[in-house]
């Protein structure tokens, strides 16, 4: 104790280990504020690649700002190495602390506590970043403005680390075995090697294990060994939870066994639409929280109001006909959807509007799928072209990336005619941290608009930029003369 990490976090005393590292109170020696530091292994970053990505993924998570996950505040290297994370200090008991004294939940509780869990993933998910690691003791329930049991969410973006650093050449453990201490939560794709990938789906396989064990008392399936254990989570049913609890509402357990479907597809699409077919049973939508004050957030809720306001609240079904979106714009829309429903429905969906299926993947493609996404934004999401932002930092993942956000910004006008056939962006103001650009377009559309400031917003962010703001001050489809992109980070 008494140790200072990276130059300013003053280690206070120890609050737990696992297979990742340790977890620390410490003081912040510049302001006297309480945190926790979470120190990983060295090993874990012994390679370059690597590490990078720990900071992407860092970056990424610092960026979510939600009641219900915990914030990240800093990052760094220590000097024997090892990659560490600062976090907001909750005081309060992990969900695994709960069940061992408690044993099973009331009903009621159960969900109110999954509903809160399932609005945290909501949040993350929407930036592109899966927890791949979500057990009971990486929820914290705590007190928060006289409300009991009010979840707190840890370790976004640190199983993807661990994943990446598994694949290291030299890696002598498996994805698994570096990425999680047992793998009772861990879905069978997870188990089988068959997803690294941003698939939110993962996430919400280990929600209803967690919802299972909440209302048992027990995990769905407790082997005497590893691979009898893997074996049953990929192969076997779970025990029938009506044989543990016979005063559970009817039609629960179907809404934890559809959460636990082996395969994916066959999965809630969405935490928001597990959270959906729990508030029934006691789950509640988090819209009596504290609003969301990340700039992204703030800007597209705005647009919706401005939109609102100029009474052009539905949105444009004619989006410029054929050929007018790239493949690349088409195929991060699709990837959007398919987080989001069966690909087997999106097929049907796709069809029923007129568009080609499955899309084609050279040349230009139709640019009705904007319009397709906005409709399933109002029916799925909140109506405010989250998806279609969403969409937009898909994009950024495509592809090469840049090396520094100026470079971002260099290239923005030429990534603009890449993704769009129509309109014309210019470079209008660039300098160190913050740039400008300015679109012209005979046909302006808020959709498009909004995919593009979301490809800006993580790109950049892939980049290096921290503390990233990309922001439609201007929109051309709401009257203004054209689109104005207000871009600002640091480095």
């Amino acid at each position: 104790m008494g140790t200072l990490v990276g130059g300013k976090y003053r280690i206070k005393r120890l609050l737990g280990t696992g297979g990742m590292g340790a977890v620390y109170k410490a003081e912040n020696t510049a302001v006297g504020r309480t945190v926790a530091v979470k120190v990983l292994h060295p090993h874990l970053a012994d390679d370059g690649v690597t590490l990078a990505r720990f900071q992407r993924e860092a970056r990424v998570a610092a960026s979510v700002d939600h009641p219900h996950v915990v914030s990240v505040l800093d990052m760094g290297v220590g000097d024997d190495g090892a990659p560490f994370l600062v976090m907001e200090y909750v005081r309060g008991k992990s969900l695994a602390e709960l069940v061992r004294v408690r044993g099973p939940l009331e009903a009621r509780r159960a969900c109110h506590v999954m509903g809160q869990i399932l609005a945290g993933l909501e949040a993350v998910h929407e930036r592109g970043v899966v927890h791949r690691d979500l057990k009971p003791e990486n929820v914290l329930l705590t007190v928060e403005s006289g409300r009991e049991d009010f979840v707190k969410i840890l370790d976004f973006g640190i199983a993807a680390f661990v994943e990446s650093a598994a694949r290291a050449p030299g890696a002598e453990l498996t994805p698994i075995g570096r990425a999680m201490t047992t793998p009772y939560y861990a879905s069978p794709e997870q188990l089988s090697g068959a997803t690294m990938g941003r698939d939110a789906r993962v996430d919400i396989y280990a929600a209803g294990v967690l919802l299972y064990e909440l209302l048992a008392g027990s995990r769905p399936f407790v082997q005497s060994n590893l691979a009898d254990l893997c074996h049953a989570i990929v192969a076997d049913p779970p025990p029938p939870l009506r044989a543990f609890r016979k005063d559970l509402p009817a039609g629960l357990e179907d809404v934890v066994l559809q959460a636990m479907a082996k395969e994916a597809s066959q999965r809630f699409p969405s935490a928001r639409a597990m959270l959906e077919a729990l508030v029934p049973f006691g789950a509640s939508f988090t819209d009596d929280l504290p609003e969301p004050t990340d700039t992204f957030t703030v800007d597209l809720r705005a647009l919706r109001e401005r939109e609102a306001a100029a009474s052009k609240d539905t949105p444009t079904k004619d989006t410029g006909g054929a050929g007018v979106l790239g493949v690349d714009v088409v195929g991060a829309l699709v990837e959007v959807l398919e987080k989001r429903t069966t690909r087997e429905a999106l097929a049907a969906g796709a069809k029923a509007e007129g568009l080609a299926w499955p899309p084609r993947r050279d040349g230009w493609g139709e640019g009705r799928w904007l319009a397709f996404v906005e409709s399933v934004d109002r029916a799925l999401g909140r109506g405010d072209r989250r998806l279609l932002a969403e969409a937009g930092r898909a994009l950024a993942t495509r592809g090469s990336r840049f090396a520094s956000p100026e470079l971002v910004v260099g290239a923005a006008a030429e990534r603009w005619t890449s993704f769009f056939r129509d309109g014309k962006a210019r470079i209008a103001e660039i300098g160190r941290g913050y740039g400008v650009l300015e679109i012209d377009h005979p046909a302006p559309m808020l959709a498009r608009s909004v995919v593009f400031v979301g490809y800006l917003d993580e790109a950049l962010a892939l980049a290096g930029g921290r503390d990233v703001e990309a922001r439609l001050t201007k929109a051309g489809a709401l009257g203004d003369e054209r689109d104005r992109v207000e871009i600002s980070w640091s480095t």
